[in-house]
């Protein structure tokens, strides 16, 4: 009777090793360490992609123990992930870190003989709360990152498949008052990051399916230091323009974003700023002869496209959205 169970065991194991042997991961890197409290830490959220399988987006969702540790910040900067559905997100009530992202065409793993690990996702800093090490003489592994169940990836096969996916996440102790000097990482990529966002276009477009077919205004653009912070725009009338850029009625936003001046004689500004600061200022005239569906040029082409791949990787991720 025991040789029977060993040898369905066996046979079960048999059945399930190709799916993980051919699973996609995505994992925390490092997966352990110790670091001194109060003093932020970065990790890294990985994706490693299965025997040729190409992933198109994926939605990651990491709890950790809020009492114990505090997220940061969360950066895209270095992310293989040109689109975002959802940016990164922290949410410290319930101790999570959200996002969900995509890249047209697929990622298909790191490239043979690349000695880089191009296949970060995202990178997240934490520190812990408070020191519970005081007095010890021993510091406990006491704080764990895991992946929750919504975790998952499609692969690039143009019908949205859900990929086979495991998942990795990371237990982090505290070590002892002054066991190192510590360096504050978040801190210095911040006052190292002296660089703005990347150039970006801004298009104009309307379609019947969004804001009940009203102008909008769409832009988008990536940070590779500290990640993009946000956006702000802002409408100005020709008599406006002359003033100091400070002095035009900016608004955060977040694109598509619904045009106040649908007759669309305002010139439109979008400033992106990266977590450090830095500023990425451009805008955009509208031309004064509309045709019916848009206006023609490259600016516009290029976001309703980048529109159509976010409604196409919605589609296929089948996720739920916060």
């Amino acid at each position: 009777m025991k040789r029977n169970g060993i040898i369905l065991a066996i046979v079960a194991y048999a059945g399930f090793a190709p799916f993980f042997a051919h699973a996609a991961q995505i994992y925390i890197d490092p997966a352990t360490g110790k670091y001194p409290p109060g003093v932020t830490f970065p990790v890294s959220v990985r994706l490693d992609t299965g025997a040729s399988q190409c992933i198109n987006a994926a939605e990651v969702d990491i709890a950790y123990p809020a009492d114990v540790l505090q997220a940061v910040a969360v950066s895209d900067g270095d992310s293989i992930f040109s689109m975002w559905v959802k940016n990164p997100t922290i949410y410290p009530q319930y101790g999570i870190v959200s996002f969900v992202g995509g890249l047209p065409g697929g990622y298909c793993g790191r490239v043979p003989g690349d000695p880089s690990l191009s296949n970060k996702l995202a990178t997240i800093y934490f520190r812990f709360a408070t020191s519970t090490s005081e007095g010890s003489s021993t510091a406990p592994e006491n704080a764990s990152l895991t992946f929750l169940p919504g975790t998952q990836a499609t692969l690039n096969d143009g019908e949205g498949t859900i990929a086979p996916l495991t998942t990795a996440g990371a237990k982090y102790g505290e070590l002892l008052q002054g066991q190192f000097a510590a360096v504050d990482t978040w801190q210095k990529a911040l006052e190292d990051d002296t660089i703005p966002p990347e150039p970006f276009a801004i298009g104009v477009y309307r379609d019947p399916s969004l804001f009940n077919n009203q102008w909008f205004a769409t832009f988008s653009t990536v940070d590779k230091q500290t990640g993009i912070d946000h956006y702000e725009v802002a409408e100005i009338p020709s008599s406006n323009l002359k003033l100091p850029e400070d002095q035009w009625n900016w608004k955060r936003a977040i694109s598509p974003y619904l045009l106040t001046d649908q007759s669309l004689t305002d010139t439109i500004a979008v400033r992106a700023f990266d977590a450090a600061g830095n500023e990425r200022l451009e805008e955009y005239t509208p031309t004064t002869t509309v045709p019916k569906g848009g206006f023609p040029n490259a600016s516009v082409f290029s976001y309703v496209a980048i529109l159509g791949v976010i409604g196409l990787v919605l589609v296929q991720l089948l996720f739920r959205i916060f």
